[in-house]
């Protein structure tokens, strides 16, 4: 498979990689990564509106009693067509959880290529800093994380333009925004490049970008082909009681994998997605915080990662479950946290190590 990591690149990411500040992650600690908000002004055209409550109740109820450190991971403010003005105001209250993060030193928050623009503000027109990485040292490993649009070959300046022309030109008009999660083969080019990056260098990427969620380099697609495999086997020994379960889970399982197979029409195996040789679980992606019925994150805590999804039973009666994992309820809440997908850090870094 072509290589599509030049040196220009290459060299641009590593460079990126030794100028991001570094938070050491001890035992005890807790992280949570979220990206692409793309929060909006509040009318129809704001995206984050349909999950501003559940994003804003999580964080209250969840992630800052539970005393996470908060990542940012990029177009978190929707810059492309709306004044940060405006969207500081309607998400008011949003800003003021974010500020209780950051009190006890526990938010990082990174630029994407809708929200670049924040890097050149003053830093007193600003909340909270800005930066365009971070590096997570974890047991003597290393965490790279990116928004993820630094793979392109576009300069600050032209995705600055394009910005303008987006909330000039476009957005009055009536369009609607454009993002490279809208082409297939566009969040497959930034997939691979970032990649190569991780698998070259031996550390583990956690980016955005693509909205589309991401475990151990995997797309959801991949993973439920190895759920469905793995249920098939287990049914011929199951008890008959067990069988039942089984069946509703296939069922599940399959409608699933049949919607997101329609909305992604790429063919490669998983184990050539990008590149020759054992798929290496160097990439993950938190998705995004838009999803038609909730919000993906990633989560780090006691030395394991976790692709988990938070969801609105309101809008959606579908109950996820990954591994005979239930849904857990907020509270008294309507809103849930189901866990997609977890892995043991050492495991995964022993095999980035290994067989890279």
């Amino acid at each position: 498979m072509k290589n599509m990591l030049n040196n220009k690149l290459q060299n641009k990411l590593k460079r990126l990689q030794r100028a991001a500040a570094e938070l050491n992650l001890g035992p005890d600690q807790r992280l949570v990564v979220f990206s692409d908000l793309h929060l909006g002004d509040g009318g129809g055209n704001d995206d984050f509106k349909k999950n501003g409550d559940l994003f804003l109740t999580i964080l209250r109820r969840h992630y800052l009693p539970e005393r996470f450190t908060l990542i940012l991971n990029g177009d978190i403010e929707e810059l492309a067509r709306f004044r940060l003005k405006r969207i500081m105001a309607r998400w008011s209250d949003v800003y003021r959880v974010w500020a209780e993060f950051a009190a006890r030193s526990a938010l990082f928050k990174l630029a994407g290529n809708h929200d670049l623009a924040l890097l050149r503000r003053r830093s007193a027109d600003m909340p909270f800093p800005v930066s365009e990485a971070l590096n997570i040292r974890w047991d003597g490993q290393s965490l790279f994380v990116l928004h993820g649009h630094q793979t392109s070959h576009l300069n600050w300046a032209f995705q600055t333009l394009g910005v303008l022309f987006l909330r000039w030109l476009l957005h009055p008009l009536g369009f609607g925004n454009y993002t490279v999660a809208r082409s297939s083969r566009r969040r497959f080019r930034v997939e691979k490049r970032v990649y190569d990056f991780a698998r070259r260098r031996k550390v583990m990427a956690l980016i955005g970008h693509t909205h589309r969620p991401l475990f151990e380099s995997l797309p959801r697609l991949e993973t439920l082909k190895i759920e469905i495999e793995n249920l098939c086997r287990r049914y011929p020994q199951a008890p008959a009681g067990e069988k039942f379960e089984l069946e509703s889970k296939l069922t599940l399982l399959k409608e699933e994998y049949v919607k997101l197979q329609h909305k992604d029409h790429r063919t490669q195996s998983s184990e050539n997605l990008y590149h020759d040789g054992p798929l290496l679980p160097c990439l993950f992606n938190s998705g995004c915080g838009i999803g038609r019925h909730g919000i993906t994150a990633l989560e780090i805590a006691a030395g394991r990662i976790a692709l988990v999804y938070w969801f609105d039973r309101r809008k959606s009666a579908k109950y996820f479950e990954s591994e005979g994992r239930q849904p857990q309820q907020l509270g008294d809440s309507d809103y849930f946290r189901v866990v997609l997908k977890e892995e043991d850090l050492d495991y995964i870094f022993t095999r980035i190590n290994l067989l890279g």
